[in-house]
């Protein structure tokens, strides 16, 4: 989140939201709120590209953090009639009413493919689903499973993963699933970077080629098994420890400037007299003199300025 403290700073965690959703007011905000970050991080190149060129110099990509370890895990053994599909039922973003249609089109090429549906669900969204379930005679052929802790499970059981997204960041699900070395069938959103590699992708909406797509994985184990270990090895370039060192240099550079601020005033500042400090505390932030210690720490604009009195001790609390 962004923080309000002006002491503080300030990382934002960002990924594209849909401009179809009635938020494109939030865009207008964060065209002024941005380019004031020490660092927007983004989940995608493009939105890096996107951000650089309304002024926000300071966007960075840094993936997701992997939730299962590839190496740790075992593959799913590919050998089942069931296609899965994970997150929270979404009419405007996952789309999961698309997944059902297509079942509509699987059922013919695939009688025997079941499609498991596994998240938590509005009772609107779940009705609409339900009675197209009814409506295209697909009954025997989908599941409506709610959130799982253990989603693994899950995992390790399906021979097809599929996603009918019209916008996404850095997946979740879709990161699990290559993981499992499961085969992946997705709406195509060329901007995300787990697309690149590892997924058959098709165009928003042909819920007609998904069908085709997902009955030829399951009509053949070894394009199976070939197009799941595409996907696991796609997440080579995600391993957590790489993550993590992004996330350190940056927050190490955040802090490098900090002291080269505070080098830079501290050269440049007279000594400080312990009525001025009190002064400067009481009127710039409201700090109430408690005791004395050794240091003095005055925190103004997000940098730390700290004042060494030989002989007097002050302890603060600030509120």
């Amino acid at each position: 989140m962004i923080t309000e403290l002006q002491y503080c700073r300030q990382i934002f965690y960002f990924f594209l939201f849909p401009i179809h959703d009635n938020r494109e007011y939030l865009y207008k905000i964060s065209q002024n709120t941005y380019p004031r970050l020490d660092a927007l991080v983004c989940l995608s190149r493009v939105d890096v590209q996107l951000w650089k060129h309304v002024g926000v110099k300071n966007a960075i990509y840094i993936p997701n953090i992997l939730t299962f370890d590839p190496s740790q895990i075992q593959p799913a053994s590919l050998q089942t009639n069931k296609i899965l599909m994970v997150g929270r039922f979404s009419k405007e973003v996952k789309q999961q009413h698309m997944a059902i249609y297509m079942m509509q089109f699987l059922k013919p090429l695939y009688p025997d493919a079941v499609l498991q549906i596994v998240g938590d669900s509005s009772p609107e969204y779940f009705r609409e689903c339900y009675k197209q379930l009814i409506r295209l005679d697909v009954m025997d052929n989908v599941e409506f499973i709610p959130f799982q802790k253990n989603i693994q499970e899950y995992y390790k059981n399906a021979s097809v993963f599929i996603m009918t997204s019209k916008i996404e960041g850095f997946p979740m699900v879709l990161q699990e699933a290559k993981a499992f070395g499961i085969p992946a069938v997705v709406y195509d959103l060329k901007f995300c970077e787990l697309w690149q590699e590892g997924v058959t992708a098709v165009w928003q909406g042909d819920v007609e080629n998904m069908a085709k797509q997902v009955a030829r994985l399951l009509k053949d184990k070894e394009l199976r098994e070939q197009k799941g270990q595409e996907a696991r090895d796609s997440l080579n370039k995600f391993k957590t420890e790489e993550t993590v060192k992004k996330w350190v240099k940056l927050i190490k550079s955040i802090i490098d400037e900090d002291q080269r601020e505070i080098q830079e005033m501290m050269e440049t500042q007279e000594k400080v007299t312990y009525e001025h400090a009190v002064d400067v505390l009481k009127h710039e932030l409201n700090v109430t003199i408690l005791d004395w210690t050794n240091d003095l720490f005055i925190i103004n604009c997000s940098v730390y300025y700290k004042f060494l009195q030989d002989q007097q001790n002050i302890e603060i609390g600030i509120h």
